[in-house]
C-alpha cells in the first residue's frame, strides 16, 4: 500500500520529538486508513514509520507547531482520502470554524464569528472562481464548496492570524487548500475509488467513484499527475416552511405574522465531475515550472413543490381573526383566516455552477534571492438558466395554523387531495438567473535570506488583480397567436382580434385543465406530485415559444468590476526560543459598478426596451419614453494592513503564541451592486451602494499550546477582533410616482451603508491524545460577537445583529486503529446563529444543530480498503425561527447518508 507517511525519530530518554496537532487536525478525526509502525535499529537511532490517520494527524501537528502563525491544519492520511467526502465538513471540525448545511452538505464557512463572505478560500495560492447554484443565492464572495471533491485535496491550512504575504480579504481567517505535485509522488502511482451513496430520504444509490494517477521521470525532473472525479447524488429534502414574516396590524397591536405557510418538498439531482491535472518541469536545479488546471462542473437540477396558505391578504384575501391569534413575543404563532388565497406551487429549474483555473508558477533560486512568478485565470458560472413556475390557485373558506402546521378548508371541510386536485391553472412564467466570476491576476515574490541582527530573510512582492462579479436575470412572457386561444375579452388586452401581432400575455388564461389532470402520486410527498413532462406539453407547448418575449430585470442585472493592486513587505526573525514575522500589505482597490437605470416602472421599461409591445407596456405604465441607460458609479479605497506574529518555544513541549494585525474584507457583491428596484404597490424598494467601504478590523490572538506526548496536544487561544464599518442596513422614504394612478407614493427603501462595527472575541480549547490503538480529539469554541450598531427589529430588520456568530460550537472523535482496521465516530455540533434576512426582508435563526459521522476501513492486503461511511447517521433536521425560537420558520429534513465501497492503490 502507497501511503504518505511521517518519520519520527526517537532519541534517548533525555529527548523529546515535537510532535504536534492543530485544532484542525481534528477535522482529521474523519481520517480513515491503517496504521504500520516498521522499526529499524542503528545502534541508539530507530525509526517508526507511521501512516493512517495517526500519521496525517502528526503533519498536521507539525504544520501548527512549526508555524510561524496561528495556524491550524488537517492533512489526507493517503491518495484521495481526505477526512470527509466534502471538504467543507472537514473544514467543520477546526476550532473555530463554522459550516453552512443547507442541503445536508457543507456549502461555505465562517471563521471566529464573521460571515462567509468575510473568509477567503485560495487553492494552492491562488483564488479560485465561484457561483452558486441556487435561485435564492445572492453573488457574494463566499466559496461554495459543493463544486470540490475532497478527493483532489491533499492537504489544507486555516490561517486564523494574517501574514504580509497572504492575500488580504479575510476578517476570518483564509482557508489554503493543497493538492498534490507529481515530483513529490512516486512515479507510477496512484488510486481508483468505486463506493456507492445511500440517501435515506430519497431512498436512491449513487456512485461516487474517483481516479489519480501520477508519473515522473527517472531524473525526477518532469512529472505530472490527474485526478478524475465523478460524484451524483439524488437529494430530496422535505420540510415546513414559513414564506416570510410581515409586521401588520390586523386588529390586534402590530405584530410579526407568517406572510404564507406551506409544505416544501425540494427534489434534486446532482451530477459532479472535477479533473485536474498538475505538470512539472525542472528544467535547472534552480528552476522550476509548475502548471495546474482544475475544471469541475455541477449540474444541479431541482424541483421544487409547495402547497401553502397565505394569512396577510394576499390577492384580496382575508387576514388573520384576532380573536383566533395566540402570541409570542412581538410574533403571531398560531390563528385563523377565512377568504384566504392558496397556492399549489411548483417550480422546475434547470440550474448549474462550474468553475475552471489555469494558473502557471515559476519560482527561481538564485545565489541570493529566489523568484516567484505567477500568472493565472479564474471563472466560474452558476444559477438557473432555465425555471418554469405552476401556480394552481383558490381562495379556500379559510386556514387554521399553529406553528408551521397550517389547514385549508374549503366547501365545508378539509381540503383534501381530491378537492386539490379540482384547483386550477392561475397563473405560470419562466425566468433564468445566471451569476458569473471571473478573475486575471498576476504576481511577483522575492525572497532575500539574510544576516540582519535576529532577521533571518525578508520577502516581498506585488499582486495584481483584475475581478468582474455579474449578474443577470430575464423573464419570458408568452403570447399566444392562435384564434382559438383567444379569451373573450381579447379585446381588452390587444384592441382586436387579429393574429398579425401579440395579443395575450398569458398568466394560466389558456384552457390548462385542473391540478388533477398532471398529478402522478405522492412518491412520499404530503401532498400530489406532478408528471412535469404532461404537464410541460399543454402549459408550456412549443409553439408558445415561437412568439415569445424575452425581457430583462433590471433591478437584477449588473456588473461589479474591481481592479486590486496590492505590494507587502514581509520579515521573518528568530532569537533563541523566539521566531516570527512581521511585515505591511498595502491594497488598492478600484470599483466600477454597472447597471440599469430608468425613468418610472421597470417591468414596462424593460418590456419597452424590447419592442412592438406597447399595448402591454401600457398596462404598466403609460408614458413614452422610460429613458433606460446604463450608468456606472466609481469608487476607491487604499488599506495599509500591518501584521505581526511571535512564537515562542517556552520549553521543549509548549509554545506561546501572540498575533496582532489589521485585516479588511471587501463588501459582499450584491451590496456594492448598482441596481435600484421597488414595488409601488408595497410601498417597499431596495438598492445597492457602490461606495461602501471595506470593513476592517483591528485584531490579536494569544495562544498557548502544550505538546505533552507524542502526538498530544493540549492548547487554548484567546482572539478578538475589533471591526469596523461593518455593513448594516439603512433605510430611507422617498417619493415615487404610481404611474396608473398619477399619485406620489412615499416608498421605503432598505439599503447597504457602512455601520459602527462589532465586537468579536472568543476562546478556544483543543485537546488531543493517543492511547495506543485508541485516540480522542477534542475542541471547543466560545464567541462573544456584539454589534456597535442599534437594535431596531421592526423598521430595520437585521440592525444590530452579527450574521453567523454561534455562541458555542465543539467537535468530539473518537477512534481506533491498528494493522487492518480504522475506525472513527465524530459528533460537531454549534448553537444558533443569526442567519440573515430571509429573501422576503424578514429576520431569520437557525437553531442549533448537531451531526454525527462515522467511518470504518478495512485493510484487505496491501493495496485494498474497503470503506463503510454514514453521514448524519441519526437524521438530525435543521430547523429555523424568527426572532425568537418560540417562533418556528422552517424545518427541514435532509436525512442520513451512508456509503459502501473500495480503495485501490498502486
Amino acid at each position: 500500500m502507497n501511503s504518505i507517511t511521517s518519520s519520527i525519530r526517537k532519541f534517548s530518554s533525555n529527548q523529546r520529538t515535537f510532535l504536534h496537532s492543530s485544532v484542525g487536525v481534528l477535522a482529521l478525526s474523519g481520517a480513515l486508513g491503517s496504521v504500520q509502525a516498521v522499526a529499524q535499529g542503528e545502534q541508539a537511532l530507530e525509526e517508526v514509520v507511521v501512516t493512517g490517520i495517526r500519521s496525517s494527524l502528526m503533519e498536521s501537528l507539525d504544520t501548527k507547531r512549526y508555524a510561524d502563525s496561528v495556524v491550524d491544519a488537517i492533512t489526507a492520511e493517503d491518495l484521495g482520502k481526505f477526512p470527509d467526502k466534502n471538504v467543507a465538513d472537514s473544514l467543520a471540525r477546526i476550532t473555530g470554524v463554522s459550516v453552512t448545511r443547507g442541503f445536508g452538505e457543507g456549502e461555505k464557512i465562517a471563521v471566529r464569528g464573521t460571515s462567509p463572505d468575510q473568509n477567503r478560500t485560495l487553492l494552492n495560492g491562488a483564488a479560485v472562481g465561484s457561483a452558486d447554484w441556487f435561485v435564492l443565492d445572492n453573488p457574494s464572495r463566499a466559496f461554495n464548496y459543493t463544486l470540490l471533491p475532497s478527493t483532489i485535496v491533499s492537504a489544507l491550512e486555516v490561517y486564523k492570524s494574517p501574514q504580509a504575504d497572504i492575500q488580504e480579504g479575510s476578517l476570518g481567517g483564509t482557508v489554503m487548500l493543497r493538492t498534490r505535485r507529481p515530483l513529490d509522488m512516486d512515479a507510477n502511482s496512484g488510486v481508483i475509488q468505486v463506493q456507492g451513496m445511500y440517501s435515506e430520504t430519497s431512498e436512491e444509490w449513487d456512485p461516487n467513484v474517483s481516479a489519480l494517477y501520477s508519473w515522473k521521470n527517472d531524473a525526477e525532473t518532469l512529472g505530472f499527475n490527474i485526478s478524475l472525479t465523478k460524484q451524483d447524488r439524488t437529494m430530496l429534502r422535505e420540510g415546513q416552511e414559513v414564506l416570510g414574516y410581515q409586521f401588520q396590524d390586523f386588529g390586534m397591536s402590530p405584530l410579526w405574522t407568517p406572510r404564507a405557510i406551506g409544505d416544501a418538498h425540494f427534489l434534486q439531482e446532482r451530477e459532479r465531475e472535477t479533473a485536474l491535472f498538475t505538470g512539472q518541469w525542472r528544467p535547472t536545479d534552480a528552476g522550476e515550472l509548475t502548471l495546474t488546471y482544475l475544471n469541475s462542473e455541477l449540474e444541479a437540477d431541482n424541483t421544487n413543490y409547495n402547497r401553502y396558505e397565505w394569512f396577510n391578504g394576499q390577492a384580496g384575501g382575508g387576514t388573520i381573526d384576532p380573536t383566533t391569534a395566540t402570541r409570542v413575543g412581538s410574533g403571531v404563532v398560531a390563528g385563523s383566516v377565512e377568504n384566504n388565497y392558496a397556492e399549489y406551487y411548483v417550480i422546475d429549474r434547470v440550474s448549474y455552477s462550474e468553475t475552471e483555473s489555469l494558473d502557471l508558477q515559476y519560482s527561481h533560486t538564485f545565489d541570493s534571492v529566489t523568484m516567484d512568478l505567477r500568472v493565472g485565470h479564474t471563472e466560474a458560472e452558476g444559477g438557473t438558466e432555465r425555471d418554469r413556475h405552476y401556480g394552481f390557485d383558490r381562495f379556500l373558506d379559510g386556514s387554521d395554523f399553529n406553528g408551521l402546521s397550517h389547514t385549508p378548508y374549503w366547501e365545508g371541510s378539509v381540503e383534501d387531495d381530491a378537492a386539490l386536485e379540482t384547483r386550477g391553472l392561475g397563473w405560470m412564467m419562466e425566468g433564468s438567473r445566471i451569476m458569473q466570476d471571473e478573475e486575471d491576476y498576476a504576481s511577483a515574490d522575492f525572497e532575500i535570506p539574510l544576516e540582519w541582527g535576529v532577521v533571518n530573510a525578508i520577502k516581498v512582492g506585488a499582486m495584481y488583480r483584475d475581478h468582474d462579479k455579474s449578474q443577470d436575470q430575464d423573464g419570458t412572457r408568452f403570447h399566444f397567436l392562435s384564434d382559438a386561444m383567444h379569451s373573450d375579452d381579447a379585446t381588452e388586452y390587444s384592441g382586436g382580434s387579429d393574429t398579425s401581432g401579440w395579443d395575450r400575455w398569458l398568466w394560466g388564461n389558456l384552457n390548462a385543465g385542473t391540478l388533477g389532470d398532471y398529478t402522478r402520486g405522492r412518491d412520499g410527498a404530503p401532498f400530489p406530485l406532478m408528471d412535469l413532462g404532461r404537464a410541460n406539453s399543454v402549459i408550456y407547448p412549443t409553439e408558445a415559444y415561437e412568439n415569445a418575449t424575452v425581457f430583462q430585470f433590471l433591478p437584477d442585472t449588473w456588473d461589479v468590476n474591481e481592479e486590486i493592486m496590492a505590494a507587502y513587505f514581509k520579515a521573518d526573525f528568530e532569537a533563541d526560543a523566539i521566531r516570527g514575522n512581521f511585515g505591511v500589505r498595502v491594497v488598492q482597490t478600484d470599483v466600477a459598478s454597472t447597471g440599469y437605470n430608468w425613468e418610472g416602472d421597470w417591468v414596462a421599461a424593460s418590456l419597452d426596451m424590447v419592442g412592438g409591445y406597447d399595448l402591454l407596456v401600457d398596462l404598466f405604465d403609460p408614458r413614452d419614453d422610460f429613458n433606460v441607460r446604463q450608468e456606472t458609479v466609481d469608487h476607491d479605497y487604499t488599506e495599509v494592513l500591518p501584521n505581526l506574529n511571535l512564537s515562542m518555544d517556552m520549553s521543549e513541549d509548549s509554545v506561546l503564541r501572540f498575533s496582532a494585525a489589521k485585516v479588511m474584507a471587501r463588501p459582499d457583491y450584491i451590496k456594492i451592486a448598482n441596481q435600484e428596484g421597488y414595488n409601488i404597490d408595497t410601498a417597499s424598494g431596495t438598492r445597492g451602494n457602490p461606495e461602501l467601504d471595506p470593513e476592517t478590523a483591528n485584531q490579536f490572538d494569544v495562544a498557548y499550546e502544550w505538546y505533552f506526548a507524542d502526538a498530544a496536544l493540549l492548547a487554548v487561544t484567546y482572539f478578538n477582533k475589533d471591526i469596523s464599518d461593518s455593513i448594516i442596513n439603512s433605510t430611507s422614504v422617498e417619493k415615487r410616482t404610481n404611474d396608473r394612478t398619477g399619485q406620489q407614493v412615499d416608498v421605503l427603501f432598505v439599503q447597504p451603508e457602512n455601520g459602527k462595527g462589532a465586537e468579536v472575541q472568543g476562546l478556544e480549547f483543543s485537546y488531543q491524545q493517543n492511547f495506543g490503538n485508541f485516540g480522542v480529539i477534542a475542541n471547543y469554541t466560545y464567541t462573544d460577537a456584539d454589534s456597535k450598531d442599534d437594535r431596531d427589529a421592526v423598521n430595520n430588520p437585521g440592525s444590530g445583529l452579527v450574521v453567523g456568530a454561534s455562541e458555542h460550537m465543539t467537535n468530539l472523535t473518537g477512534f481506533y486503529e491498528n494493522d487492518w482496521l480504522s475506525a472513527r465516530l465524530s459528533y460537531n455540533w454549534r448553537s444558533e446563529w443569526y442567519d440573515g434576512l430571509s429573501e422576503f426582508g424578514s429576520e431569520m435563526y437557525v437553531d442549533d444543530y448537531g451531526q454525527l459521522d462515522t467511518s470504518v476501513v478495512f485493510g484487505v492486503g496491501e493495496s485494498w480498503d474497503i470503506v463503510l461511511e454514514g453521514i448524519n447517521i441519526t437524521g438530525e433536521e435543521q430547523e429555523q425561527y424568527h426572532i425568537d425560537d418560540g417562533r418556528p420558520a422552517r424545518l427541514y429534513d435532509n436525512g442520513a447518508r451512508y456509503v459502501i465501497g473500495f480503495n485501490y492503490h498502486f
